[in-house]
């Protein structure tokens, strides 16, 4: 039995699901997870009544030596290995506070907003590192607003947010004036342009949350390399499994080391994304229609991506440089199930 199907079938023997909530937790993508459970409907392993999955007598008898899927993740930090202890405690209030009015996500930039919390854990989890405090950090696309809950800290000696959305840009720096950061910068950029050369080798750490299409994702991580400095620099991105087969996550980690960064740590879903339902059932999403049978809103966050941590082995070299003349291939290939083309 392969790993998924196991995994499907486990997650089942604990009571009926949601086609929603087992894609959460299948840890795959979704092309393969519909495949997988379209495979288990029609061997009579699995029954879908409603909006609900669950075990038919054949399936439970080959599930007969496996137990139910426990949650084993921590209940204080919910697996994210930061907690906002100390000078972080009211932190998430005062982001929320900030964050208030923020733009609404849109589908023409591939955005989707991760928890307020995650959000905040990502500020913790740098500062574990000694990736916040008095560091120059460039964030390349924020749409999740990590620049401003870093800012709010005070710790880090400078910021610097590019991109694309010009609404957020503006949001972005109201909030700078509002609280009288003058080490906080904002500039409306397109990455399919080449790096500006006032920000190249300037920064300690960049942070990016990237299309997941292979060129995409290797055009943000190349900008991002290109404005770090030599020797020891470091690097965070979100990278799901959801939209990302083992195959592309091999060649994303070929590109890695081929830019002289090694991978120092992997956090499994460290962020959880909030995507509205009505417009993921409603608005031709390859993730609803492509199901094996009818389903309806998505009852469950069930799109999470891993935080991804890596650094610089003496100078990063970014594959890319020049200027590319990509369209909606930047955001779309095969496998984006929760993009639309």
């Amino acid at each position: 039995m392969r790993r998924t199907e196991q995994r499907v079938l486990q997650a089942l023997l604990e009571g009926p699901k949601s086609y929603w909530r087992l894609l959460r937790d299948s840890d795959t993508t979704g092309q393969s997870f519909s495949e997988l459970l379209g495979g288990l409907l029609g061997r009579g392993l699995v029954e879908s009544r409603g909006e609900f999955f669950y075990l038919t007598d054949q399936g439970r008898e080959v599930c007969a030596r496996l137990g139910p899927l426990e949650d084993l993740s921590c209940p204080a930090c919910h697996g994210k290995a930061v907690v906002a202890n100390g000078p972080f405690q009211g932190l998430l209030e005062k982001f929320l506070r900030a964050s208030e009015g923020r733009p609404r996500a849109v589908a023409d930039y591939d955005q989707g907003y991760i928890l307020p919390s995650d959000t905040v854990a990502r500020v913790l989890f740098l500062y574990s590192r000694g990736d916040l405090e008095d560091r120059e950090i460039i964030f390349l696309g924020d749409d999740d607003l990590t620049s401003l809950a870093c800012a709010l800290t005070g710790l880090p000696k400078r910021i610097q947010v590019i991109e694309i959305d010009r609404r957020l840009n503006e949001f972005l720096r109201e909030k700078a004036r509002e609280f009288g950061w003058d080490n906080y910068q904002v500039l409306d950029y397109d990455a399919r342009k080449p790096l500006p050369q006032e920000l190249t080798g300037q920064f300690d750490v960049f942070f990016t949350d990237p299309v997941e299409t292979l060129p995409g994702i290797t055009l943000f991580l190349s900008r991002c390399a290109q404005a770090l400095k030599k020797n020891g620099a470091t690097g965070y991105f979100g990278l799901t499994r959801i939209e990302c087969s083992l195959e592309k996550w091999q060649r994303i980690q070929e590109n890695l080391l081929k830019m002289n960064f090694a991978i120092t740590e992997i956090v499994r879903n460290f962020h959880e994304y909030y995507l509205d339902p009505k417009e993921i059932a409603e608005r031709g999403y390859r993730i609803a229609t492509q199901a094996p049978v009818r389903v309806g809103r998505p009852d469950v966050n069930f799109f999470r991506s891993s935080l991804v941590r890596i650094e610089a082995v003496g100078e990063p070299r970014p594959l890319i440089t020049e200027e590319v003349d990509w369209k909606r291939d930047l955001y779309y290939d095969e496998e984006m199930w929760v993009t639309l083309p």
